[in-house]
């Protein structure tokens, strides 16, 4: 019965008009988004019950999660690369070994995730300032995360397969699946409703693994049984050395670009703090309002890493860069309008959150500093990805390694510091970032290295790949 089961290409992605191949990626990858802060924010109101304590210690323990996203975000940005790569030029095959060697590889990060919660977990919350109760729930959590991290590897490695593959539908209904028995398990785990134990904070991690587990499966189920691009069989996961190490080369970059911003934010979280409570609120706010304004950024993101890395595998470079170029613009379309909204109503904005009258003051102003901003992030975040969707990962990290490192949290420092600016020196120092950011990303994207990166990658494979699938073969 699988013999017989035909593939189901995704027609139109690399011919036929952009505006379809644009919107039949980018709508599911927008909802998929929304439905990945909303895991966060289900977790946090049931655990938020709890009391202060419980809130804290998610926080920190959300901090330290890091070390796992950077992981799985490696992998799977080499993941989609090379699927999308290999589907671009019909070698749907090598896009079946892509996914068995994603597999391989979300192992061996697990058993990096079991050693470290082991031994490392407690130092690591210490060394993040956690102490007390906030540090005992908060290694509870981050515990049951790490020892089962396999299924959190195995979900994402999967969903960004078949999203290189150009099915970003499959991963949404499995998000869905996953959501919905999240909101179910999480009450009943947490606050240890009928016969359920009262878990507190580990309820919450429980009922994550479980859910993103079942999300697992449904996308294992798809592979085996269901009408898809992607084939998995047992012979797909034999170590194939040079593969792997071209999804870790790629992936390397893209774990140091969460890396960098995890860094960046520290440091600003740190000079915010320095100004109080109010500026604090206010900086908590505006970041979960940019946060928002982001998420169909990464929708129309997600779809020119696709596009751009099928298009260049397809032979069509011009299609690749006219891609993630209408990517640009239909996100302005959007970005734009809530800028306008953002300057002129900025103080309502704020006072939806919290009606305390300084902080919508204070709010008010980075609100407004932010809303500038937002064309720039249009460029940074898609053209971003559509750098790792070509493979090239190393200059999109040496531009998000400028913007915020080298130019943001300095320039934060020096403008609200010893200029004296206050906290909008804060808000000029985010600014000035993201609009550097952004321009860089229009530059170093039309000089077209990226297409050069995407044939050198090319050529280092095929002087390796036939060899190693032979092997196979031969097993």
């Amino acid at each position: 019965m699988a013999e017989q089961r035909k593939r189901k290409v995704e027609e139109g992605l690399v011919e036929g008009k952009l505006s379809g191949s644009i919107w039949k990626l980018a709508a599911p990858m927008m909802i998929g988004g929304a439905l990945q802060d909303l895991f966060s924010i289900v977790d946090l109101f049931f655990v938020g019950k709890l009391g202060h304590i419980e809130v804290a210690a998610l926080a920190i323990a959300g901090t330290t999660m890091a070390i796992l996203t950077m992981l799985v975000q490696g992998i799977g940005v080499g993941t989609m690369a090379l699927v999308s790569h290999f589907t671009g030029e019909k070698n749907y095959e090598m896009s079946d070994f892509v996914l068995g060697q994603t597999i391989l590889l979300g192992v061996i990060g697990s058993v990096f995730m079991l050693i470290v919660s082991f031994f490392l977990v407690e130092p690591l919350l210490m060394l993040f300032g956690a102490t007390g109760n906030v540090l005992f729930y908060a290694a509870d959590y981050l515990k049951i995360n790490f020892v089962f991290s396999i299924v959190i590897f195995l979900f994402a490695g999967v969903t960004n397969a078949l999203q290189g593959s150009g099915d970003a539908k499959t991963p949404l209904y499995a998000l869905v699946v996953a959501n919905i028995l999240n909101i179910i398990l999480d009450p009943l785990l947490i606050m240890g409703y009928g016969p359920f134990p009262a878990m507190g904070v580990a309820g919450s991690a429980v009922a994550t693994v479980i859910t993103r587990g079942i999300g697992a499966l449904f996308l294992f189920f798809h592979l085996f049984f269901g009408h898809s691009t992607l084939r998995f069989k047992w012979k797909y996961l034999k170590p194939l050395p040079s593969l792997m190490g071209r999804i870790v080369n790629i992936g390397f970059f893209a774990s140091l670009q969460v890396f960098i911003r995890e860094v960046s934010f520290l440091f600003l979280m740190r000079l915010v703090t320095s100004f109080g409570d109010i500026t604090l609120a206010a900086y908590g706010i505006g970041s979960r309002l940019r946060t928002f304004i982001m998420v169909p950024g990464f929708g129309f993101a997600s779809a020119a890493a696709v596009l751009v890395g099928q298009n260049l595998g397809a032979g069509k470079p011009e299609r690749a860069k006219k891609s993630a170029w209408r990517a640009v613009i239909y996100y302005e379309l959007i970005a734009i309008p809530l800028a306008i909204l953002f300057l002129i109503f900025a103080g309502p904005i704020v006072g939806i959150f919290n009606d305390h009258p300084e902080v919508i003051t204070v709010g008010s102003s980075f609100l407004r500093y932010l809303a500038v901003t937002f064309p720039f992030l249009a460029f940074s975040l898609v053209f971003s990805q559509a750098l790792n969707g070509a493979g090239d990962t190393k200059t999109a990290t040496l531009i998000n390694a400028i913007g915020q490192l080298i130019f943001r949290v300095p320039f934060a420092y020096l403008c609200a510091l010893t200029l004296g600016l206050g906290y909008q020196g804060i808000w000029l120092g985010i600014n000035a970032s993201d609009i550097v950011q952004g321009l860089g990303m229009i530059v170093v994207f039309n000089s077209g290295h990226w297409q050069k990166v995407f044939i050198e990658h090319k050529k280092k494979l095929s002087r390796h790949i036939d060899v190693d699938a032979g092997e196979v073969e031969a097993g």
